[in-house]
């Protein structure tokens, strides 16, 4: 079936080409062929078959200052969408990933390879904004996880200080989407590597369903738009529904999603001016499952369930004086409240006899109870984030001598709250009996409350065909309310940005030249602000509790781990591009650099602490070196590559247009700062532990490179006649490399049980203990990784069964091409399956 949907799209194309050959050439060489009138009625018929209109189903380049990606709305009807991660497969660069709704999709902007998975380098996510008609999303309150956990599959669902979760944004409201990856005008802050702007449907339309079924999730959407006073009032109303599952044959793990959307625009005249209002409510709701199966498991208790319920309602007023063309005003609001609540429930087997049962909330020595073997944990997270936004602008429109000026400026107030009662369980039946974290009620946590000014001028100077585009803006950042202690009071933090752009009229079109460059500014999450307090509950190394004991002695020491030099994360970029539009023939090629040095990321601290533990009525004194983690600016992700796109005009005689884009993407990911690890110090000297008494201190790169070439070939043919619209995409991944950066295993310095940093000499590795604080490594352990070519195929087709309804499938992997390699002697074999699904869609 695969081979005879390919061989039939081919033929038919190569058909197309050869009569279109045959037919050029017969034109120069050959007399006019007399036709009779039922023979030109047939030519009429056929040429009325193939009429071609401008429909576009792939992402266009946005040819204008700042590289973009333009998504419409066909071109979203034809992907076939589940959520808004699938949108992000048209950029260049990236590839068709299959749906993967059980865990968090986050955003990824020009990352080679998919980018770093690692919670150090969230920060390019988190920084990547999204705007949904006009009003920012907020995850800065978002506190949604398992304190202590150690569960991968926890950690893959939640989305704390990762950014926006797209699974949770529907796309059938979605009228059209534009993707900033280069430097976003000053208007959009609170943002590193881009910004999603995101237009929903304002207009009437039709009743619409939708139905869509794949091998892992079936999502049903009904919408209808009707207006009044020729359109100067508009009503939109949607609702969809997703359950999508891991494995099709699993029921017991699943996450479902409901979304619900009531918008309305209203436009009017009054005392000479026009007010231009709209509203929106929107609801959210996402369930995410995980349970055991009792008839295969004994720990029949296992569970796992997390609830997202948001309720948000945004407003723009826009207001202008039609007699009064030079200025015009603005004003956008958003209010967001979530009610989110994860319950799990875990079977805990201690994996040594004796634990302590710990409960203490304060400094101090005291006698605690002893865990039981086995016993049932129950861990509740409750959250209630609240998110405030507000933004007066104005514009203004004026010209001076020959240039035409479109300035702006505005101001925002930006309010992140969490009212929830946060982590809630039985500090005697911990699901982590081993973590040094306590429950804490979110609503004790300050709120952060932030404050933004922008101004910009964006200019065209026009000399008859030729135009030159400027815009140049700043932005300024501030966090109001800090403490005086946090070494972001009272800063302001600016992000000037310029985008220059040159068109230059040719024969049949223009050829545009562009550069940019700017900075952008992130600021830290609630609880990067205030995490949790850090409780170390320390014991004794000699003494001995036998099982029939039913207390011991701790002493809980409290650390606060709040980094008061903790800095925003900040992002400097700059592009140059080259494109144009000639004869219908677009094509653009980008150049870009991006350097955020001060990333966000959990940095391990060190201290020598000395407490006092009593045992059979004495008391004694002990020294430990504690390490623990804390929120740093500690993390650089450089960027570097080529992105490119070429977009054919549709060609007549087979109604197909071609499309080529690709990218070679280069990422490091590294820290900035030199850090304390034990990682590797397992050994003991006699019957102490080597990293009781030392710890070494090491600036080193601990990261990866990442690198990448691929290029989506692209042919969609669109018969309007018999509403069909079929779409091949090659994707061929030239290669993918990546490489783990070297990693001096000499400590620069040491930490003893004083608590000073010591500085490390050559006598040192000579040192009974300090000579194992030199880690070695094997040097194919740095060595360029390469994976070769693969290459795949897939199909999507959507066809008109009346004017009421259309049918769509699409296969991901109809064909591939995955060669076997070799990586370290070894003989790699690689695999893919397709993956197929399909939709119908009604309009009444």
């Amino acid at each position: 079936m695969r081979k005879m949907l390919l061989i039939l799209f081919l033929s038919g194309a190569a058909n197309g080409f050869a009569q279109q050959a045959v037919s050029d050439r017969d034109a120069q060489t050959r007399e006019p062929i007399p036709l009779d009138s039922a023979q030109q009625a047939l030519l009429d018929s056929l040429d009325r078959l193939f009429v071609l209109q401008e429909v576009v189903v792939t992402a266009e380049e946005s040819l204008t200052k700042s590289s973009a990606s333009v998504v419409n709305k066909e071109a979203m009807t034809h992907l076939q969408p589940s959520s808004f991660a699938d949108i992000v497969s048209m950029l260049p660069g990236a590839n068709t990933k299959d749906p993967n709704l059980t865990t968090a999709n986050v955003i990824k902007l020009r990352e080679a390879d998919n980018g770093s998975t690692a919670d150090e380098y969230a920060a390019s996510s988190l920084g990547t904004g999204f705007v949904v008609d006009g009003a920012p999303v907020s995850t800065d309150a978002n506190m949604q996880y398992i304190q202590g956990s150690t569960s991968s599959e926890d950690a893959a669902r939640q989305v704390v200080n990762k950014g926006v979760d797209m699974r949770t944004i529907s796309t059938d409201d979605i009228e059209k989407v534009e993707i900033i990856r280069g430097i976003a005008s000053a208007e959009y802050g609170d943002v590193t590597s881009g910004v999603v702007r995101i237009e929903r449907t304002m207009k009437p339309t039709p009743w619409k369903a939708r139905f869509k079924a794949d091998g892992f999730s079936k999502l049903f959407y009904a919408g209808k738009g009707v207006g009044w006073r020729d359109n100067k009032t508009v009503l939109n109303v949607g609702v969809d529904y997703l359950n999508a599952k891991n494995d099709p044959t699993n029921t017991l793990e699943n996450y479902q999603r409901i979304t619900g959307s009531v918008r309305l625009l209203n436009e009017w005249l009054k005392n000479g001016y026009r007010i231009c209002w709209q509203t929106n409510m929107d609801y959210t709701g996402s369930i995410d499952n995980d349970k055991i199966d009792p008839d295969i498991h004994f720990n029949k208790e296992d569970s796992y369930k997390s609830e997202y319920h948001k309720i948000s309602w945004s407003n723009t007023l826009n207001w202008s004086a039609p007699e009064q063309s030079w200025w015009a005003a603005q004003l956008t609001t958003n209010i967001a409240y979530s009610i989110d609540r994860i319950s799990q429930t875990r079977l805990v087997q201690l994996t040594t006899p004796i634990q302590p049962a710990i409960d203490r909330l304060e400094e101090g020595n005291g006698d605690v109870g002893l865990l039981p073997y086995r016993y049932t944990a129950k861990h509740e997270v409750d959250g209630r984030p609240l998110n405030v936004f507000i933004r007066p602008k104005v514009n203004f429109f004026f010209d001076t001598w020959k240039i035409n000026h479109k300035a702006s400026a505005g101001v925002e107030w930006k309010y992140d709250k969490n009212f929830g009662d946060g982590q809630v369980y039985d500090m005697k039946r911990p699901l982590n009996y081993n973590s040094n974290l306590r429950p804490r009620a979110y609503y004790d946590i300050p709120a952060t409350n932030q404050f933004a000014w922008y101004a910009q001028d964006a200019m065209t100077l026009t000399v008859g065909r030729w135009s030159l585009d400027l815009e140049i803006g700043l932005r300024g950042t501030s966090l109001l309310g800090l403490d005086k202690e946090y070494a972001m009071h009272g800063k302001c933090y600016l992000d000037p940005r310029a985008n220059l752009g040159l068109n230059i009229p040719v024969k049949g079109g223009t050829l545009h030249v562009a550069g940019a460059v700017g900075q952008h500014t992130k600021m830290p999450t609630l609880l990067q602000l205030y995490p949790n307090m850090i409780y170390e509950d320390l014991k004794a190394p000699e003494v001995h509790v036998s099982p029939t004991d039913s207390t011991m002695n701790i002493y809980t020491h409290i650390i606060d781990a709040t980094n008061y030099n903790l800095t925003p994360a900040r992002n400097f970029k700059w592009e140059v591009r080259f494109g144009g539009d000639i004869n219908k023939h677009k094509f653009s090629v980008t150049y870009f650099q991006e350097n955020m040095k001060d990333g966000f990321r959990q940095w391990r601290n060190c201290i020598a602490y000395t407490y006092p533990i009593v045992s059979e009525g004495v008391s004694k004194d002990y020294t430990k070196l504690l390490t623990y983690g804390i929120t740093t600016n500690g993390s650089r992700i450089s960027k570097q590559g080529v992105e490119w796109q070429y977009q054919s005009p549709r060609i007549k005689a087979i109604c197909t247009r071609f499309t080529v884009n690709g990218a070679w993407l280069r990422t490091v990911y590294e820290n900035s700062q030199a850090m304390f690890s034990t990682d590797k110090l397992t050994q003991t000297v006699g019957n102490t532990a080597v990293k009781d008494l030392y710890v070494g201190y090491y600036n080193w790169s601990d990261g990866t490179i990442r690198e990448n070439l691929n290029t989506n070939i692209i042919a969609d043919v669109h018969i309007a006649k018999i509403g069909l619209t079929v779409s091949a995409t090659f994707e061929l991944n030239w290669y993918s490399a990546s490489q783990t950066l070297y990693k001096d295993g000499t400590p620069m310095a040491y930490m003893d049980t004083s608590g000073e940093l010591k500085p490390y000499t050559e006598a040192d590795k000579s040192d009974p203990y300090l000579q194992w604080l030199v880690f070695t490594y094997n040097a194919d352990l740095f060595r360029r990784k390469v994976v070769p070519f693969a290459g795949f195929l897939n199909l999507r087709v959507q066809k008109s069964i009346t004017k009421f309804a259309n049918v769509a499938l699409f296969v991901n992997k109809l064909l591939d091409y995955l060669p076997d390699y070799e990586m370290d002697g070894v003989t790699i074999h690689r695999s893919a399956s397709p993956y197929f699904g399909m939709e119908i869609n009604l309009s009444i």
